[in-house]
This record gives structure tokens, sequence and C-alpha cells, in this order.
């Protein structure tokens, strides 16, 4: 072969590479209302594993709280709703890779996510309990020390116990919180960090007269998140958010999976 045509061989083949690159790049980028029109629908990235915000039915199909608020907006947008269940650790590399538009997956907005992504106002929100075997003695987070306690890996649950358990205490942890609740319903551990909304939901389906809610020990408001840069759809988000507060739709869905919507912070 030639030098010239060698030449030519590599550079046709680097260039075939950025392309691909700027492609890659292009389809996890930030997007706008006009950009998703244009692709004919949204892809919403909803948690799963977490009743009552997001299960499956007997039919294999998703539902919960997130995912009625992904097709709600979708009604809002005037556009199809493509819903892809993650589990909590998947919810942010979902995003940043472009596998999905945005996340409606009951995601707290710290500042260490917000370097990453950007987050709405709260469109949900729900207290954090520590859930135990019946007749066991916890009542605070300090009768926890030499017990090992369940958390969903990544999940507030998982951060908020990292800071405020009491020193001794062993944090196991696990996928999603059906795996958790699993985890203490065959005794792998003591107690478990969830949702009290779910807490509930598990207690009164697979823990009747097993399993107990002990007490709530933090609070977490959910957001909906975006890629870097899509500011568009963040504001067209935050006011989709109050509209649906305001008009009762988004109270509507919260009484329907979980009770009254609480009183959400805005930033």
């Amino acid at each position: 072969m030639s030098i010239k045509k060698l030449f030519s061989t590599k550079f046709i083949a680097l260039t075939l590479a950025a392309t691909c690159a700027v492609a890659g790049a292009a389809s996890a980028s930030a997007q706008s209302i006009a950009e998703l029109t244009k692709k004919g629908k949204i892809t919403i990235g909803v948690v799963s594993g977490t009743p009552p915000f997001g299960s499956v039915d007997a039919k294999g199909v998703p539902i919960g709280y997130d995912v009625d608020v992904a097709n709600l907006i979708g009604k809002y947008l005037g556009l199809p709703v493509e819903i892809v269940p993650l589990v909590p650790p998947a919810r942010i590399p979902a995003l940043e890779s472009g596998k999905v538009d945005m996340l409606a997956a009951t995601l707290a907005p710290t500042p260490e996510r917000a370097k990453a992504v950007l987050f709405t106002i709260p469109y949900s929100g729900f207290e954090l309990s520590i859930v135990g075997p019946v007749g066991s003695n916890y009542k605070k987070l300090d009768d926890l020390v030499k017990k090992k306690v369940g958390v969903s890996r990544g999940s507030t649950n998982d951060t908020a116990l990292t800071r405020l358990a009491p020193p001794g205490t062993t944090l196991v942890r696990f996928e999603d919180d059906s795996t958790v609740t699993q985890a203490l319903l065959s005794n792998q551990v003591d107690a478990i960090s969830i949702p009290n909304t779910m807490a509930t939901e598990i207690v009164k389906t697979r823990g009747q007269g097993k399993i107990e809610v002990k007490f709530p020990y933090s609070v977490q408001p959910n957001s909906m998140t975006v890629r870097k840069g899509s500011y568009e759809l963040q504001q067209w988000l935050n006011n989709f958010i109050y509209y649906v507060k305001l008009n009762g739709e988004l109270d509507a869905i919260s009484r329907k999976w979980a009770g009254p919507l609480p009183n959400l912070p805005v930033f």
C-alpha cells in the first residue's frame, strides 16, 4: 500500500470515528422542547422496585406515582411517552448517557448531584423511616448501634443514614428498595430505611404482622432531572409542576398512590 493511500485510509477512519463521537455526544446533549417535538416522543426514566413510586403490575407494565406523573408530562407536551424503569444507582448515568431525556424518578436534589445535572422544583416528597420486625425496640437512631440496617445503594436513605447513623451502626447496601425489604423479611438485616409511603405499602402487602414502621428520621423532597444545559426543558417542567399543583392533578396522583400531596419546598 502506498504512503498516500495509507494516509487517506487513516484519514477516513479518523474522520468516521470523530463523526461517531460527535453523534454520540449530541444524543446526550442538552435538549429543547423543539428537539423533543421533532423526535416525536419523550423518554422518561422512572424508579423501579420502589412501590408506590415505581413497580410493575401482573402483566409487567410499569405503574406508580412516577409513571403517572411521566404520562401527565407527555399529555401537556403533546408527545407520546416512553417509560424506562431504572434502579436508583442507574438514574443519573442513564440521563447523562442519553438513554433517557429526563428523569421523574424520586430523586432528591442534593448539591453534589447538582454538579452533574439540573433539578426542577420538587414534585413529590416523603419522610425517610426506619422499618423493623414487629416487637423490636427501635425508637430512635441511637437504638441502631450494633445493628445491621439495609439501604438502597446510592439513595437518599443511604446518604442520610451515612451522615446521621450513630457510630457502630452497620449499613448494608442493596440494589433497590424491593431487595432491601426482602433482606429484612429474610432476616439478613435487623432493620431497613425506606420512604414512609413505601413502607406503609410494603407492610400492608408483604409484611403484615411481621414488620412495622418504627420511626421517621428525615424528610426527602424529590425533583425532576434534566441534563446540564437543558434550561428551556427545566423551566417548562417547573411551570408544569406549578400548574398541576395548582389545578389539583398532582394531588390526585399523590392521593391515588401515597396520600395527600405534602407541602413541597421550592427554590
